[in-house]
């Protein structure tokens, strides 16, 4: 099984040399390194070149003639691995040394498995763990809404279509998911994103409940923070009313785009067409300040499997402050 690893950079020279550090030392090597800047400003090329030229390495380094932005940068990277097996990578993470041999392991013991994402921790600028509190019901550092209970455990579509559940640096993913991404990808969405769904659509897509990275924040990664908008309630309200019809047209055209690659469509066909119809149902009531249709439409259980109560009652405040 050949292993390959692609890591885009871009001006990231201030925690470089200590990730390509954690990557080299790993205890199953890697047959493959592709690195591919994105026209850095700072000295993160030449930290590059001088590292992979100090230890003497046989690693890839691509440098872009234009910036392409870190959604072309990676399907770049992408499309130059070779290996069976490929790992994303970020520039400014710390990989537990063991990682890709765990992760291997674990894929070479469920073929069943097209996609794995393991679990991480998180530390700061300056490298020192911090935890955040953990949410009832969740996993993943509460990026995934599932109770988990064994160490590998397969993440349905249902829970993947709603966002994505973890980051390309967690990553390991096989050849034929990533031959899928290349052929049919636009470059909308996030690329371990779309690859997550790829596999899920083939109920390939599995979460490694272990924490093999360290994940750092710092003033240049900060993720996960609203927008604080200083307006009245009536106002922030029309905005959320807004952005709730953006996000069910958003909704629509990802399950059309499944639905458009065929990929493993036997196993999701009827969850992806009676989501689309739920989703238009919705955004029809909506505009139309249909109060009793969204009832009439909770009650037949229509939001079971596709939303929540919460989203129920979302709904109903936005025809209230639309």
């Amino acid at each position: 099984m050949k292993i390959s690893l692609v890591m885009a950079t871009y001006n990231g020279a201030k925690y470089l040399n200590e990730q390509l550090d954690s990557i080299k030392n790993q205890t199953l090597k890697l047959d493959e390194v592709i690195i591919v800047d994105d026209v850095s400003t700072d000295d993160t090329s030449y930290l590059v070149e001088k590292y992979i030229s100090n230890h003497q390495l046989n690693w890839i380094f691509i440098k872009n003639e234009k910036n392409l932005g870190y959604k072309g940068n990676f399907k770049k990277g992408l499309a130059h691995a070779s290996g069976d097996v490929i790992f994303l990578c970020d520039q400014d993470d710390i990989w537990h040394l063991d990682k890709v041999e765990r992760m291997v392991e674990a894929l070479k013991n469920h073929p069943e498995i097209k996609a794995l994402a393991s679990s991480f921790n998180f530390v700061d600028g300056q490298g020192k763990p911090f935890s955040i509190e953990q949410k009832k019901g969740y996993a993943n550092q509460n990026l995934l809404h599932k109770d988990v209970i064994d160490e590998i455990e397969r993440v349905d579509l249902s829970l993947v279509k709603i966002t994505n559940f973890s980051q390309g640096c967690c990553m390991a993913v096989r050849k034929e998911e990533v031959e899928i991404f290349l052929k049919n990808t636009q470059s909308k969405y996030p690329h371990d994103w779309e690859l997550n769904l790829i596999a899920a659509m083939q109920d390939g897509c599995y979460f490694y409940n272990v924490p093999l990275i360290d994940y750092r924040i710092h003033d240049k990664n900060t993720i996960g923070l609203d927008d604080v908008i200083h307006n009245s309630h009536k106002e922030l309200m029309k905005n959320r009313t807004i952005k709730r019809l953006n996000y069910i047209d958003e909704e629509i055209e990802l399950l059309n785009y499944l639905k458009r690659m065929n990929i493993g469509y036997e196993y999701n066909k009827e969850y992806v067409e009676n989501h689309i119809l739920y989703s238009k149902d919705r955004k029809k009531y909506i505009k139309n300040k249909s109060f009793f249709s969204l009832i009439v439409m909770y009650l037949k259980g229509k939001y079971k499997g596709y939303g929540s109560f919460k989203t129920f009652v979302g709904d109903l405040c936005s025809i209230v402050y639309k």
